[in-house]
């Protein structure tokens, strides 16, 4: 594992000056692979072979592994590609929208270097070729089909991904895609191979006929076979668009498919998750005025095809039964929009404006789901499902610029000697809060540590949160917190791939602060989640030789980095005590009358229900005014005075209503 040799060697004075350059490397490791949900249809599997047409563009499942209705599922183990047989189970295709650059559709298969499991094919070694992925398709009854038949397999296939190409091939080191097909007496017969160039391709479509009579027999297959570095995501293959039907010519890889392509963006303006009570505060103004997905049209040639599309949100439950569900709001529309839409078009960007349906106010937390739907008249059932695409929006007690997985991974610059070195990001409160903890994402790969890996061992990390210093954090840290992170996770740990570490009282911020993590200069490396999907690219602050700079990232991108507020909530000691400095007269109250509170100074004030419900605030103009006069209309019963204190903090009184 390497980043930047040239930093050790630069003296310090010169170190500090220069442009730091990070450069995310292939993930050595996938934690989201292994927590992806399983194909919800594998126990649809049957042992009968499938019949023509297959198609298949990776709209579904969204996320994980090919879906069990058209492909052999998972191996546990991965053979070594010898002896041509059936017996060359595969696996560790993974799909997703995270992945592909500009793919012909919503969805891809990636075959790569990383298992199903998310884990390298070879855990002992950085530096050893072989073998990797395999997609094999299950078994396609092609009996009683001749020549005449014209059947043709076609697909579209990518060399290298977001996180960058896959090198060039050579004889120690195989690196590639190959295409077989299945004949009756049960060996692979190579088709079409590509060889590693160490660039990236854009999704090209090939076809081959499928004519020769040992293919034409009840039990034909089709596989993708990869090569390249088993230890990482480096050497990778995109696959989309596969389709295998009869009745086809030489050069049938034109389609008349009009599609969602890459995937909605993040529907906040500067981020990709914020706390419920900061949307609350901050209102409409933080949504995305370009929230987007993009288009393609496959078709070549003829005249315009006129579309429509639609944009709407609704809330949907969030894990665990929180927030209002289904049918609590929406759906609310955030776009509409109609236009000709040319052969040919690729990546067209349809936008709107998220806050033109603004979500409800509220401090609890809540899901929402933003889905763009495309009206295309499609008649072909197959391809309806990559008409339209969603994305969902937590609001939740967090701060995020990830998208919650990552397609890459950076590290610190692992000096041998000096101060601490961190990484931080900036953000902008709508309110006074407090930072409660921070959530990381570490990429242990497990290569031995000689070979720049871990070799199982735990690693200690320190996060910190500073105050802003014109444009970049403070010299000194707000409140630091040093914890250890258990190599591997523990698999229980909640919201994996994420570990939070928390301070040891909450930290208190107000308008912009910064959080982010550091390690003492031990010469060992780092790796954190890189998040190359995020909702928007912040700037990455480095602080290197007690010197903050920003950081130049040869690829745009976020760290999985997040900041957890608590909504100024204190302990429920300290709560009790806060509160317990304040008193309500008259206590019972007659509905109508005036009723005044001593104690400390206070910012604001609001009634509420048993339920928590906000029935009253107090007006900006009279923030802080020690008496008000309840409403006439409030009927008798028990409800709760919350009181905003200068800090932040809150505190409350019951307050009982008589008639």
């Amino acid at each position: 594992m390497r980043l930047l040799p040239y930093l050790l060697l630069l003296p310090l004075a010169a170190r500090a000056q220069a442009p730091l350059l990070l450069r995310p490397e292939p993930l050595r490791a996938d934690p989201a692979r292994a927590t992806s949900a399983p194909d919800s249809r594998a126990a649809q599997r049957s042992t009968a072979a499938l019949t023509l047409p297959f198609f298949e563009d990776f709209t579904l499942p969204r996320d994980g592994q090919p879906s069990a209705v058209r492909w052999q599922g998972r191996a546990t183990d991965y053979p070594d590609g010898s002896g041509l047989t059936q017996n060359y189970a595969g696996g560790g295709a993974y799909v997703s929208n995270r992945l592909a650059v500009d793919p012909l559709t919503r969805g891809t298969a990636t075959l790569d270097g990383l298992r199903a499991n998310g884990l390298p094919y070879n855990q002992t070694s950085a530096s050893t070729y072989g073998a990797t992925d395999t997609l094999t398709s299950l078994p396609i009854d092609l009996s009683g089909r001749t020549a005449a038949s014209r059947v043709f397999f076609s697909y579209a296939w990518q060399a290298g991904t977001l996180a960058g190409s896959p090198v060039t091939s050579g004889s120690s080191s195989p690196v590639g895609l190959t295409l077989e097909f299945l004949d009756q007496s049960g060996l692979w017969n190579v088709i079409w191979t590509y060889a590693g160039a160490n660039r990236t391709t854009r999704f090209r479509q090939q076809i081959f006929a499928v004519a020769t009579a040992g293919y034409l027999h009840a039990g034909f297959r089709f596989r993708f076979r990869a090569q390249g570095l088993q230890a990482s995501s480096r050497d990778a293959f995109g696959l989309d668009y596969l389709v295998l039907n009869a009745n086809r010519a030489a050069n049938d890889t034109i389609f008349q498919d009009i599609a969602t392509s890459r995937g909605l963006s993040s529907p906040l303006r500067d981020y990709a998750a914020m706390p419920a009570w900061q949307y609350a505060a901050a209102g409409a103004g933080a949504l995305n005025p370009a929230l987007s997905a993009t288009i393609n049209n496959l078709q070549i040639g003829g005249n315009p095809t006129p579309i429509s599309w639609l944009g709407t949100v609704r809330e949907v439950a969030v894990s665990g039964g929180v927030g209002g569900g289904p049918g609590s709001f929406g759906p609310a529309t955030w776009l509409t929009g109609n236009t000709p839409i040319a052969a040919a078009t690729r990546q067209r960007v349809i936008a709107g404006d998220a806050g033109s349906a603004p979500l409800p106010l509220l401090s609890t937390p809540r899901r929402y789901r933003y889905t763009l739907a495309l009206t295309t008249n499609e008649t072909n059932p197959l391809t309806l499902p990559n008409d339209s695409t969603y994305r969902d929006l937590e609001l939740a007690d967090y701060y995020a610029f990830d998208d919650g997985t990552a397609e890459s991974f950076l590290n610190l610059p692992a000096l041998s000697s000096g101060p601490f070195s961190y990484f931080a990001y900036g953000i902008t409160l709508a309110k006074n809060d407090q930072v409660r903890a921070v959530r990381l994402a570490p990429i242990f790969n497990n290569i031995p540590t000689a070979q720049g890996g871990e070799n199982f061992q735990n690693r200690p990390v320190t996060v910190a949160v500073w105050a802003d210093n014109n444009g970049r954090p403070a010299a000194q840290p707000l409140a630091t917190q040093t914890a250890v992170l258990p190599n591997p996770l523990p698999a229980n740990t909640p919201g994996l791939p994420f570990f939070e570490v928390a301070f040891a009282a909450p930290v208190s911020v107000s308008g912009r602060f910064y959080v982010g993590f550091g390690q003492a200069s031990s010469g060992q490396f780092l790796p954190y989640g890189f998040d190359l999907n995020p909702g928007t690219a912040p700037t990455l602050f480095v602080n290197t030789q007690n010197t903050w700079t920003t950081a130049t990232l040869s690829t745009p991108g976020a760290l999985m980095v997040r900041a957890v507020m608590n909504n100024n909530v204190l302990s429920a000691n300290a709560s009790r005590a806060v509160s317990a400095g304040f008193a309500l007269f008259p206590n019972p109250a007659l509905a109508g009358t005036v009723v005044s509170v001593s104690g400390p100074a206070f910012t604001g004030a609001a009634l509420l229900d048993v339920l928590g419900r906000e029935l009253w605030r107090q007006p900006a103009a009279e923030a802080g005014r020690t008496t008000w006069r309840l409403t006439a209309r409030l009927p008798s019963g028990v409800y709760l005075v919350r009181l905003t204190l200068p800090g932040g903090e809150v505190a409350t009184r019951r307050l009982v209503i008589s008639e």
